[in-house]
Formats: C-alpha cells, structure tokens, sequence
C-alpha cells in the first residue's frame, strides 16, 4: 500500500504534495509509523542504537 498522505516537518501540516509543505516550504515526511512484523531482522540493530543514544536505560 503506497501512503499519499505526508506532514510537514516546520509546520505540521498535512499535504499530498511529495517534495515540500505549499504553506511554508519545509520537508515533508509520511506520518504514519512502520508496520510492525514479529520476523524484524532489524530489531536488534534498532534497540542498540537506541541504548547508544540513551533512550533505554542500560
């Protein structure tokens, strides 16, 4: 499913343009959070960058 929805990272408005927010001009992103999958290959590199950053107690 490709999402058509984005939100501006300044303003946090929503916008179906691709490349920048048409109010202010900023980036935009997808806001939607990743599908969660019980066969994550990548689980154990993302819970050691966050423990890296400090996000998980040690």
């Amino acid at each position: 499913m490709k999402w058509l929805l984005r939100k501006c990272v300044r303003c946090g408005r929503y916008t179906l343009r691709r490349d920048r927010c048409p109010v202010c001009g900023g980036p935009v992103r997808v806001p939607h959070p990743p599908r969660f999958s019980p066969d994550d290959r990548f689980l154990i590199y993302r819970y050691l960058m966050k423990k890296e950053a400090g996000e998980i107690p040690p």
